[in-house]
C-alpha cells in the first residue's frame, strides 16, 4: 500500500514540475546546453523604473494574440528577467497583467511595451530592456503636465464605414514626429470608438495609433489649431497618407 502511495505522489510530483514550468518559461530549460541560449534583461516602467512581477512573452510568429510558445519567470524586485531558448528567430512582448491570463484583450491597469520586438538568437547571450506602461496611466502623465489651462476634445475614431475602431488612442503633439511618446494623447477609446483628449491651447499635429508606445508607428492626420474646446472631432481611419478628420 505505501508503495502505490508513493508511486501516485511521484506521479502528482511530476505533472506538478511540468505544469509549473510550462506557466514560468521554465520549459525551455530542456533544451540541450549545447542548444540553449539565454535571453535577459530588465523591464522598466516609462519613468526608468524596474517593474516586478512582469513576464515577457516569446512568439515564433509576429502574432502576439495568441498563447505564447514561451514565457518567462515573473521579474524579480530589480526588473530583471530570464529565459533559456532554442536558436531561432521570435518576437517578444513584456507585460504586466493584473488578471493570470497571458494572452487577451488587455485590462484597465495592464501594462504591457506595444508592438512585438523582433528577435534573432544566434549567439549565447542577448540582452533586452522593455520599457512597459498603461495607456491611461501616460495620458494622466501628460495632463499633469498641463496644469490648469487646457482644453478638452472629444470624438471617435472610426473607420471609412462610420465604424468605431478599437484599441486605438489619439496623439496630439507640437511637432509631427517623436522619438518615444507624444505630448499629449487620450487613453484607450471606448467600445463606440470615443476618445477624450485634454491639451493646452495651440497647434498641434493631430493622429491615432494602435501600439504602445507609439513611436514612430503611428498615423498623424492633419495639423489643428485648438483654441478651446471642441466636440465630434472624428478620425476616420484610411489608407496610409490619406487619413482625414471631420471637425465641427
Amino acid at each position: 500500500m505505501k508503495y502505490w502511495i508513493k508511486k501516485i505522489n511521484f506521479i502528482l510530483f511530476c505533472l506538478t514540475a511540468v505544469f509549473a514550468a510550462f506557466h514560468t518559461g521554465l520549459y525551455a530549460a530542456s533544451v540541450p546546453a549545447d542548444e540553449a541560449f539565454i535571453m535577459e534583461g530588465k523591464v522598466l516602467d516609462i519613468e526608468g523604473k524596474e517593474v516586478e512581477g512582469a513576464e515577457v512573452f516569446i512568439y515564433e510568429s509576429s502574432n502576439t494574440r495568441r498563447q505564447a510558445e514561451y514565457i518567462s519567470a515573473r521579474t524579480d524586485k530589480n526588473g530583471a528577467y530570464r529565459i533559456v531558448l532554442p536558436a531561432g528567430k521570435y518576437w517578444a512582448v513584456a507585460r504586466l497583467r493584473k488578471s493570470s491570463a497571458g494572452y487577451g484583450p488587455l485590462m484597465p491597469g495592464d501594462k504591457h511595451s506595444g508592438n512585438p520586438a523582433e528577435i534573432e538568437l544566434s549567439t549565447k547571450g542577448h540582452h533586452m530592456n522593455f520599457t512597459i506602461a498603461d495607456i491611461r496611466e501616460a495620458a494622466g502623465l501628460s495632463r499633469k503636465k498641463i496644469g490648469g489651462d487646457y482644453v478638452k476634445i472629444e470624438g471617435r475614431i472610426i473607420d471609412r464605414s462610420g465604424m468605431p475602431v478599437k484599441a486605438a488612442y489619439v496623439i496630439a503633439n507640437k511637432e509631427k514626429e517623436f522619438s518615444f511618446l507624444p505630448d499629449y494623447i487620450s487613453s484607450w477609446v471606448d467600445e463606440n470608438g470615443h476618445y477624450t483628449l485634454y491639451v493646452p491651447r495651440g497647434n498641434y499635429y493631430l493622429g491615432y495609433a494602435f501600439a504602445f508606445p507609439p513611436g514612430k508607428n503611428y498615423a498623424p492626420v492633419s495639423e489643428v489649431f485648438f483654441n478651446e474646446g471642441m466636440t465630434d472631432l472624428d478620425l476616420v481611419t484610411v489608407e496610409a497618407g490619406k487619413d482625414k478628420y471631420k471637425g465641427d
